[in-house]
């Protein structure tokens, strides 16, 4: 079953997406959603033979030979509406970090760079690496732990920009705890072992001087309602979590103990991925791609209404505060003028990658890095004129 062919069925899928976003946000009341807005979360096509093996949500069309389907991204070099070229870019959260590509749709940035852009949003980044590893995309906005994961697996993904190079979430306690030292003994609910706010947890525990899973138990809640429940219930003594679950827990009296992105933990949380076989057939197109993402960047930075609006329509939310907070930390704080990718944070994904597969103590991390189409556009001059430098 193609992507396109998904998109069409998963109405049940939004309507959950929707309504944990709606308890993340405190009761937040949601907008009816717009054509051009947070498309409904979908799985993509199964990968390949040749590709990672396939999860139980998807299938495989049957009785097609690989070799004889094109796929979506081959397809996508020679589909043309006039002069633009089509291409389609996922996305895997409905979190600020996603801001860029949204503000890049929705103010036709793309557009004015030539191209055609669908933004699907898909659930998982795992998920979507399979995707991109059986050509059913050639570009992604995405998590860089499953891009270092497919590449570790014999994929051929590489990371060629980087909304968020650091680690960006703020670690809350239970009002009584007064510091990070305070935990020790205590528990503290990630979303999922291996995650995002796992590794956070880990890092940002070790950097005080506490040793998780032994001074400091680790516990696995799920998703954003088993979060702010057990954090509500007192089940948790602290969790990690980012805009705009902070905003909901500073309104219960939990208490900010870490704001974690200051400590410039190097992490890829959130970059721009693309397979190596079509940014050697495109490059082009995909250098057109990143002139209106990073342009997205900069609309977003110099028009905070309009970015918080655009927030607004992917999240659902109308709650000025909410965006407000999401704006601030995502697009102020986060995400960089020249969002390059730093060897730094590929190389902690790496740290972690090598807990479970020894191959990733044998590869450096600047071979999942092309950092050449930023450098580019930055030594052109593009990016200083976006800003009026």
């Amino acid at each position: 079953m193609n992507l396109h062919r998904e998109l069409r069925c998963g109405l049940l899928v939004a309507s959950v997406v929707v309504l944990s976003f709606a308890v993340a946000c405190a009761g937040a009341p949601a907008p009816a959603p717009t054509s051009t807005s947070a498309p409904a979360p979908t799985k993509a096509a199964a990968p390949t033979k040749a590709a990672a093996t396939p999860t139980a949500a998807t299938t495989q069309a049957k009785d097609v030979k690989p070799e004889a389907k094109p796929t979506l991204a081959a397809k996508e070099a020679t589909k043309t509406d006039g002069r633009l070229v089509r291409l389609t870019v996922p996305y895997v959260a409905v979190a600020g970090s996603y801001t860029p590509l949204w503000v890049a749709k929705e103010k036709a940035i793309f557009e004015k760079h030539g191209l055609d852009v669908d933004i699907p949003y898909i659930v998982s980044s795992t998920t979507m690496a399979q995707a991109m590893a059986s050509g059913e995309f050639g570009l992604a906005n995405t998590g860089g732990e499953a891009v270092v994961a497919s590449s570790l697996g014999g994929g051929d993904l590489v990371i060629i920009a980087a909304t968020n190079n650091v680690l960006g979430f703020s670690l809350f306690s239970q009002p009584n705890i007064q510091q990070i030292e305070d935990l020790k003994g205590k528990t503290v609910g990630v979303g999922r072992f291996g995650a995002s706010t796992d590794i956070a947890a880990r890092l940002t525990l070790k950097r005080f001087g506490l040793e998780p899973d032994k001074d400091v138990a680790i516990v696995q809640l799920g998703g954003t309602p088993e979060t702010m429940g057990a954090m509500k219930a007192g089940a948790v003594q602290a969790t990690i979590t980012g805009p705009p679950n902070s905003l909901t827990l500073k309104k219960l009296g939990m208490r900010e103990l870490v704001n974690v992105a200051d400590l410039q933990i190097p992490y890829v949380q959130t970059c721009i991925a693309v397979s190596r076989r079509y940014l050697s057939a495109n490059r082009e197109t995909v250098m057109n791609f990143l002139k209106a993402y990073v342009e997205g960047i900069a609309v977003a930075k110099k028009d905070k209404d309009a970015a918080m609006k655009i927030i607004g329509q992917y999240t659902k939310t109308e709650d000025r505060e909410v965006l407000g907070e999401t704006f601030d930390f995502y697009v102020d704080k986060l995400a960089p003028r020249i969002p390059y990718v730093n060897v730094a944070s590929v190389q902690t994904l790496l740290d972690e990658a090598a807990k479970n597969n020894p191959k990733a103590r044998e590869v450096k991390p600047e071979s999942f890095i092309d950092n050449s189409l930023m450098k580019e556009l930055d030594e052109s001059g593009f990016i200083r004129k976006l800003y009026g430098d």
